[in-house]
């Protein structure tokens, strides 16, 4: 079954602002689908497989964002991509695993406001 993957993390699927630099790359773009392994990015500035980024994620309602160093581009169609977080700081992990729980009881919660 090659190509077959399985999702092991939690995912977010909720439009989030990004900064996205690397090796002569400077772009903007918005996060379509976050896990704490990785997400699916549609940017503004091209990026090819292999390339590591800096990610600064702007989550909605925090202040500060979130700022990961290495995110390794893992495939490219058009202006999206795909990127692998590599996330060996644990704080990173945590924050991620925050935001997502956090913005999805926020996405499910939402309606039952009245």
């Amino acid at each position: 079954m090659a190509g077959f993957f399985v999702r092991k993390n939690q995912r977010l699927k909720r439009l989030v602002p990004v900064r996205y630099l690397g090796d002569g790359i400077v772009g903007e773009g918005i996060i379509k689908d976050l896990s704490l392994s990785g997400s699916y990015i549609t940017g503004n500035a091209a990026v090819s497989i292999g390339v590591v980024l800096a990610l600064q994620i702007f989550v909605p309602g925090d202040p500060e964002p979130l700022l990961i160093d290495r995110a390794t581009v893992k495939w490219v169609k058009g202006s999206d991509f795909g990127v692998d977080f590599d996330t060996s700081q644990s704080e990173v992990t945590e924050r991620i695993a925050k935001i997502i729980s956090t913005l999805v009881k926020t996405q499910h919660g939402s309606s039952n406001n009245g």
